[in-house]
């Protein structure tokens, strides 16, 4: 039977495995029980004394309320482990939500697993690519060619937010396809970056039609 502890009380400042595993049981005894509070009490302690542990954000994100929390959640998790298996889609329900408030992202930078984006309140989003580490002894036209079909997948994702996004990735994508077609050397690599090129333009028509729907929504 479930009994509360108050395990707030006694806290290790230094806490080892053991005490996060026992930590986590209580969390999901709490949460189990309906005392969703408490459970909260606990994760958010927890997440103050061992920032870099993944599973005490994992659980502080399942009872985040606030939508700036869920963002806090969303890029530490992303950031600790840019690969991890998202089992419960967090971060694919966070951006959703971000974007049904304002359909805007702009891309600040990336790493090899990451993008990281803004919101039109400048907060910082960090958001897992998915895909495959691309090794840096490629040419810089593959890198060119890489780089914009990243835009595209960026453009495409766009779609989803009434074409915000994609006028401003689909541009980028065709700049890039542009440069990479100008250096290419294989007939591979031309016919790619063609294609790229044309998806990219196509891309930018429809992320055209979708704002155009969406400006007469919000107008009408």
């Amino acid at each position: 039977m479930y009994e509360r502890k108050d395990r707030l009380l006694y806290f290790p400042e230094d806490m080892q495995p053991a005490d996060i595993d026992n930590l986590l049981v209580d969390v999901e005894d709490a949460i189990r029980e309906g005392d969703i509070e408490y459970a909260y009490e606990l994760s958010l302690h927890a997440t103050q004394l061992v920032p870099k542990n993944f599973e005490v954000w994992l659980a502080r994100a399942s009872l985040a309320s606030s939508l700036d929390e869920k963002i806090l959640c969303m890029n530490y998790l992303n950031e600790l482990k840019p690969d991890h298996q998202d089992r419960y889609h967090f971060t694919f329900f966070v951006l959703k939500e971000i974007l049904d408030r304002d359909p805007f992202l702009a891309y600040l930078e990336e790493t090899e697993n990451l993008y990281r984006v803004h919101n039109t309140e400048r907060m910082v989003l960090s958001i897992p690519k998915k895909r495959s580490t691309i090794t840096r002894y490629f040419h810089n036209e593959v890198d060119r060619l890489t780089a914009a079909k990243r835009y595209l997948i960026l453009a495409i994702f766009g779609l989803l937010l009434a074409g915000i996004g994609t006028l401003i990735f689909a541009p980028l994508a065709v700049w890039e396809a542009l440069n990479a077609s100008q250096i290419m050397r294989s007939r591979a690599g031309q016919a790619s970056s063609l294609i790229t090129l044309a998806a990219s333009g196509v891309i930018f028509l429809f992320g055209l039609f979708f704002s155009f729907i969406f400006i007469l929504h919000l107008i009408g």
